[in-house]
C-alpha cells in the first residue's frame, strides 16, 4: 500500500509542508523496538534471572536475553556513587542501553540502570495471535508475551469506546505495562496508532537522470531515488510539454508524490525552481485576477500567479488562489521579477493544522503531567502560543546526559523539542521529545542527569 507523501523543496517552503520525510530507522525502545542488528543506540529491559558464571540473563517480553557487561560499562545505581555489578541481584528491574548481537538474543550494555519495581515500559509490534487475557505481538526480536486485565485501557482509531474485542490480528500496536515475575507484560494501555498520510518535504538537488528516474540530494547528503511514469506532471518554466527529459543535473525541485512501503518515491508532480529561490511572508491584501498583492513590511508586493503556482491553504485539498482570504497570512516561495513584483512557484496560507499533518513544536515546559489514563500532555510555551504534546509508550526521549531517559526526566523551564502528527483538536501526538542540548534544565539532577525528588 502506499501512503500520501507531498513533497516541496527547500526550508523556505516549511509553512507549506511541515516535517522531513523520514529515512532513518528510528531508535530502538525496548525489546519490541526496531532497531537494525548490531546497531548501537538500542535498549533492553527486564527482570534479572541470573548473575553469575557468565553474562547476566534477563527474562524479558521477548523471553531471555543474555546481557553482556564490561569493565567499560556503567551502572547506576539508585542511592549509590560508584554502582557495579556488584551492587545488582536476581530479581532486580533493569534497563540497559548498548547493541545486539546479529543473532538475536545476546546484548552487549555499555549502561545498565537499576530501576523501581512496577515501572512502565513500552513495546511496539504487529499483533501475532490474541488470546482471551494473552496477546502475542511480534517484535523485531521476536514474539513478544503480553497480558490484559481488566485495568488495561484502549485506544483504537474511530472506536468511541474500545476494549479488547475491537483489538484484531495484523494490527500494529504501541503499548505500556509493567513486567511480570516471568518477564511478560502486563499492559497498562494499548493503542492502535492511526495509519495516515505521511507528509513531509523533501529538499535538494538533482544528480542524476536516468531512464524515467532521477537521483534527489537531500539535507546532510542523503540521496532518494525518484521514480516517474506517464502520470508524472512535470513543470519547467519557458517549455512547453515538459517531460523528465528537461529535467537536468543541478536542477533544484518541488514536487508531489507517493511513498510504498519499502521508501520508494514515485512522483505525480515535478516542478523545477528558479536558480534563485526567495521567500515572502507578508497578509493578503487584495486579489486581481491572478495576482495576490501581499502586504510586507517592505511595502505591497505583487505576487504574479499562474497555472503552475501551487497552493496550500489548511483543510483545502486542491486549493487555488480564490481559497486565499483577504487578511490571511501567506508565504509566497518564487523568484523576483522587479522591485515589486514577485513570480511565485508556490503559495501558502499559514495557520491551521491538519490532522494527520507532521510537524514539531519547540519551546520551554509550562507543564507536564497526565492529562488522562491513556494519554500523558507536555505542555510547551512558544513564539505562536501553548502547544500541548501528548506522549505516550511510543514516544521516544533524549535528555543531555540521561542513559535511558523517560518523560520523568523532563522538567517545567526546560527548553524542549517534539515532533509528531497533529490532532484534529490540535494537539501534537509526540513520536519524539529532546531535551535541546546547551540549555538551562528546569530543576536539580542527581549523578545520572535525572530530577531529583
Amino acid at each position: 500500500m502506499r501512503t500520501k507523501l507531498v513533497l516541496l523543496a527547500g526550508a523556505m517552503i516549511l509553512t507549506l509542508v511541515v516535517g522531513p520525510v523520514g529515512t532513518a530507522a528510528a531508535q530502538s525502545d525496548g525489546p519490541g523496538g526496531s532497531a537494525a542488528p548490531a546497531r548501537r543506540g538500542a535498549r533492553v529491559y527486564g527482570l534479572i534471572e541470573t548473575i553469575e558464571n557468565g553474562p547476566l540473563t534477563l527474562a524479558t517480553p521477548i523471553g531471555s536475553v543474555a546481557l553482556v557487561t564490561d569493565a567499560n560499562t556503567r551502572f547506576r545505581i539508585p542511592d549509590t556513587e560508584g554502582g557495579s555489578l556488584d551492587d545488582l541481584a536476581i530479581g532486580d528491574t533493569v534497563a540497559a542501553s548498548g547493541w545486539w548481537e546479529e543473532e538475536g538474543g545476546t546484548f552487549h550494555a555499555f549502561g545498565v540502570a537499576r530501576l523501581e519495581p512496577n515501572r512502565p515500559f513500552p513495546l511496539a509490534g504487529k499483533l501475532d495471535s490474541i488470546g482471551d487475557d494473552t496477546l502475542t505481538v511480534e517484535t523485531e526480536h521476536g514474539p513478544a508475551t503480553v497480558h490484559v486485565d481488566g485495568e488495561t485501557a484502549y485506544r483504537v482509531s474511530d472506536v468511541e469506546d474500545p476494549g479488547l474485542d475491537d483489538l484484531v490480528e495484523g494490527m500494529k500496536i504501541v503499548l505500556k505495562g509493567t513486567l511480570n515475575p516471568d518477564g511478560s507484560l502486563l499492559a497498562q494501555m494499548i493503542a492502535s496508532p492511526r495509519v495516515g498520510p505521511r507528509q513531509g518535504r523533501l529538499q535538494g538537488e538533482v544528480t542524476a537522470v536516468e531512464g524515467d528516474t532521477f537521483t534527489l540530494r537531500a539535507g546532510r547528503g542523503r540521496e532518494f531515488s525518484v521514480l516517474t511514469d506517464e502520470a508524472t506532471e512535470f513543470r519547467v518554466s519557458g517549455v512547453d510539454n515538459p517531460s523528465i527529459a528537461d529535467l537536468h543535473v543541478g536542477d533544484h525541485v518541488a514536487g508531489e508524490g507517493e511513498a510504498d512501503a519499502d521508501g520508494v518515491v514515485r512522483a505525480t508532480l515535478v516542478i523545477v525552481l528558479p536558480e534563485q529561490v526567495a521567500r515572502l511572508n507578508g497578509e493578503a491584501f487584495a486579489i486581481n485576477g491572478t495576482t495576490l498583492v501581499l502586504d510586507t513590511l517592505g511595502g505591497k508586493v505583487n505576487i504574479l500567479t499562474d497555472g503552475d503556482t501551487i497552493f496550500r491553504t489548511p483543510g483545502v485539498e486542491e486549493a487555488t488562489l480564490d481559497d486565499v482570504e483577504i487578511g490571511e497570512r501567506v508565504t509566497a516561495v518564487g523568484a523576483w521579477e522587479s522591485d515589486m513584483a514577485f513570480r511565485a512557484v508556490a503559495v501558502g496560507v499559514v495557520g491551521g493544522r491538519r490532522a494527520g499533518q507532521q510537524g514539531n513544536a519547540r519551546g520551554r515546559v509550562i507543564s507536564a503531567g497526565s492529562r488522562d489514563v491513556v494519554a500523558t500532555s507536555i505542555v510547551l510555551g512558544t513564539p505562536q502560543g501553548p502547544v500541548t504534546a501528548l506522549v505516550d509508550a511510543e514516544t521516544q526521549y533524549r535528555v543531555p546526559d540521561v542513559e535511558t531517559p523517560s518523560l520523568d526526566d523532563i522538567t517545567v523551564g526546560d527548553s524542549v523539542g517534539a515532533r509528531g502528527a497533529w490532532n484534529e483538536d490540535g494537539t501534537l501526538q509526540a513520536t519524539g521529545v529532546a531535551v535541546l542540548e546547551g540549555k538551562p534544565r528546569g530543576g536539580p539532577r542527581d549523578r545520572g542527569g535525572h530530577k531529583r525528588p
